[in-house]
């Protein structure tokens, strides 16, 4: 089966049907790892309430990420993996402004900023509707190095005009990306590999990662069932309230 990728679109599922997606990924997550700093996958269901917009992230800890925007216009996927040769970073000198910063500049205290030079093609003809998510923060300190993106008329996924790298990893999109296939036996894989320790005695059950991802209400004997030692069942419900995810009897 090909993997998602910039080259391979059409297994990425339809914009509504990610956000479900994206949503059971962040509820899955919350309920296994109850530390949020070491979860992977997150969502903000109200990360911009006057412009409509939700937000989903993934970060591997590693130096590999990627966002998704889902707002009225349409959804917007940037992805940085940082291995790729289309991660290209720059020092820029910072233009001094007062007589004491340029005082300094002169005596050989130069201040400087990091920046990516964004490789050709990749965001270079994205609707403007997406620019401020592309250009703004976080994603502008995060880095890129593959964009996808859909409006809400569009009946596919679109990327830029891109000479990829000739190398095998190209933009990195095809080892971040596979997890948005939409297929519960991918999440409980990969959850079993990266939270070897969690199920080494407590098994990940298919049927369970299944219901979340039917984006059916989760209930505490399924919280349980996925995570055996929740006991801040009142911290989680912040945490699903703040993903947008139905759940009951917690």
């Amino acid at each position: 089966m090909t993997k998602i990728s910039t080259r391979h679109l059409a297994g990425l599922p339809d914009i509504g049907s990610l956000q479900r997606l994206c949503k059971s990924l962040a509820t899955l997550d919350a309920v296994i790892c109850r530390e949020w700093e070491y979860r992977y996958y997150s969502y903000n269901n109200a990360w911009d309430k006057d412009s409509q917009e939700e937000y989903f992230s993934m970060r591997n800890g590693s130096g590999d990420e990627f966002q998704i925007l889902f707002s009225r216009h349409g959804s917007i996927i940037n992805g940085l993996a940082h291995e790729s040769e289309m991660s290209n970073w720059i020092e820029k000198g910072i233009e001094p402004v007062t007589l004491k910063q340029k005082l300094s500049n002169l005596f050989g205290q130069k201040k400087t900023i990091t920046e990516q030079q964004i490789w050709k093609g990749v965001v270079d003809t994205i609707p403007d509707e997406f620019k401020d998510f592309i250009f703004g923060e976080p994603v502008k300190s995060k880095g890129t190095t593959f964009c996808i993106w859909r409006k809400t008329n569009d009946d596919s996924w679109k990327i830029g005009n891109i000479q990829f790298p000739k190398d095998k990893y190209g933009d990195g999109s095809e080892d971040l990306l596979y997890i948005l296939d939409n297929n519960p036996a991918t999440y409980k894989k990969w959850a079993t590999e990266y939270y070897e320790k969690q199920f080494e005695e407590h098994k990940l059950k298919l049927d369970l990662v299944k219901h979340i991802y039917d984006f059916k209400p989760l209930t505490k004997d399924i919280a349980l069932g996925l995570n055996s030692s929740i006991d801040d069942f009142d911290k989680l419900k912040t945490d699903l309230n703040e993903i947008g995810y139905e759940h009951y009897g917690l």
